[in-house]
């Protein structure tokens, strides 16, 4: 088509700002969005528990602001959820029904903690640490908490479950803890099987019918690519969006980067600085002419 390039970015994290970067560097006239569906100015991940902690304060986990979409002519499209994707139109619809056009899109939607199918998950009450919204809602209730429910074997739930035990709350950890912490009891082989209550978390039931009262429900895992929204595209995924060594999918007009991304000949790398490689390989080719 005639008139000017549309580049669509998809995420606001490492990746999304480093493809950002990148493209302008090579291409100050194309009309380039990021389109988020958080509500924040992008901040370092790797540091939400830090904030949990206190050891920082909210304002320290931001790395850009206003000035860096001004700057670089840059439209920020916050708190927008993308439903799908049509490729034949070249269009990302929202939830809202809304819907952004673009000539080029770039993917970096990241990983999320995916929740067990169970009775009561979407109780009020129940988390899934993937952001800042979920540190907050932490931060907010944790005065009034009593107990909370830690469930994920991995290194940020053992975190979890140590800041909140540092908090004076009880934690009941789901999982394999070594070494044992404090104030932290392990639950090894009865599984949550269903969250009571009403709109909120009241307690939780385990596969031996007992049941443990508890406000806070944790799950910091396991985490899987966000891709949802390609199920119905022709776009080929394995656990990942599958890209080439350009960061291009099998569609020539869609790339994607960081931890939503898989590669097709070598073995991905995740993280911060990974992420912020690839989004510079992808911006610098949707930014040439």
């Amino acid at each position: 088509g005639f008139g000017v390039k549309r580049i669509v970015i998809l995420g606001n994290s490492a990746a999304g700002i480093s493809a950002a970067e990148a493209v302008r560097e090579k291409d100050k006239e194309s009309k380039l969005s990021i389109v988020c569906a958080e509500p924040f100015f992008p901040y370092h991940r790797h540091k939400i528990l830090s904030l949990l902690e206190g050891k920082i304060k909210e304002r320290d986990l931001f790395y850009r602001d206003q000035d860096f979409y001004k700057n670089n002519a840059i439209g920020l499209f916050p708190e927008k959820e993308v439903v799908g994707l049509n490729l034949n139109k070249k269009k990302l619809v929202f939830k809202d029904k809304d819907f952004i056009e673009f000539d080029k899109l770039i993917i970096a939607t990241g990983t999320q903690v995916t929740l067990p199918h169970m009775k009561g998950i979407q109780k009020e009450g129940v988390v899934a640490i993937n952001g800042l919204k979920d540190i907050k809602f932490i931060l907010d209730t944790s005065p009034i908490v009593h107990t909370a429910i830690v469930v994920g074997e991995d290194k940020v739930a053992e975190e979890v479950a140590r800041i909140m035990a540092g908090k004076k709350i009880e934690v009941k950890y789901f999982g394999n803890l070594s070494p044992s912490l404090e104030g932290v009891e392990a639950i090894l082989d009865n599984p949550i099987v269903e969250i009571l209550g009403d709109s909120e978390v009241k307690a939780v039931r385990l596969s031996n019918s007992k049941l443990i009262g508890a406000s806070l429900v944790i799950f910091s895992g396991p985490r899987e690519p966000r891709l949802d929204f390609l199920r119905d595209t022709d776009i080929k995924i394995n656990k990942g969006i599958l890209v080439d060594a350009h960061m291009r999918t099998h569609v020539p007009f869609v790339f994607a980067v960081g931890d939503v991304s898989e590669s097709i000949d070598r073995q991905k790398s995740l993280g911060w600085e990974s992420a912020q490689n690839e989004g510079k390989i992808a911006g610098g080719i949707s930014g040439a002419p």
